[in-house]
């Protein structure tokens, strides 16, 4: 009986961490979803892309001597 009682207790305590776990995410995923925050994303990507395109315009030009 008291092992059951103790599987039940644990059983109790994953779902509420379970549970704590998916309220966490759900909070992230909507303060993702902020149109500032999509914003901001969207500019770093950009940004990003176009560190990238200058990095390689200037290898590219010292590889043609």
């Amino acid at each position: 009986m008291k092992d059951l009682d103790k599987h039940l207790k644990i059983l109790r305590l994953q779902a509420d961490i379970h549970k704590q776990r998916a309220e966490i995410d759900a909070k992230y995923i909507k303060h993702s979803l902020k149109p500032t925050n999509l914003l901001a994303e969207f500019v770093a990507v950009l940004g990003q892309k176009q560190l990238y395109k200058l990095i390689f315009k200037y290898f590219f030009k010292k590889l043609k001597f």
